[in-house]
């Protein structure tokens, strides 16, 4: 996957942020991990700018990962969505609990729907939040703040 030269903060910029992860056949949807290494998804709220400019804005996006520890180790993600902002709220960031969104990756084709439960984003840290459909395999990731 290449990325454009552009910078994205970190994800963990604005604390609005949500991760999906799953292990194949091995997580259950109430919420419980069993294991590390498997596929990631963030779900993340950024503040987007060009180099060497500095003006920027405000943009949602999901970052997948093959490996969860790629994503612990800071690499790029293996996939980046397309970017999002909600256009009915001036522009803003996507609001990911309580409402539905479908968020497509363009260089795979994939598209995902989110599902995370009204007021995840008041949880506790590393709480169950809900999960994330991949339409195309129909594989679901529980999704934790």
């Amino acid at each position: 996957m290449k990325l454009s030269p552009l910078s994205l903060l970190s994800f963990a910029v604005i604390p609005s942020f949500i991760s999906a992860a799953t292990i194949p056949d091995l997580a259950p949807r109430n919420g419980t991990l069993a294991k590390r290494g498997g596929e990631v998804n963030y779900l993340a709220n950024c503040f987007r700018i060009t180099i060497p400019n500095t003006n920027g804005y405000l943009a949602s996006y999901m970052a997948w990962y093959s490996n969860v520890d790629n994503s612990l180790n800071r690499e790029r993600p293996d996939s980046l969505s397309s970017e999002y902002r909600d256009w009915s709220n001036g522009g803003s960031v996507l609001k990911w609990d309580g409402v539905k969104q479908k968020i497509y990756f363009p260089d795979s084709g994939v598209t995902v729907e989110t599902y995370i439960d009204a007021g995840a984003n008041n949880r506790a840290f590393t709480s169950y939040a809900g999960g994330v459909l991949r339409t195309s395999d129909w594989k679901w990731f529980n999704c934790y703040r």
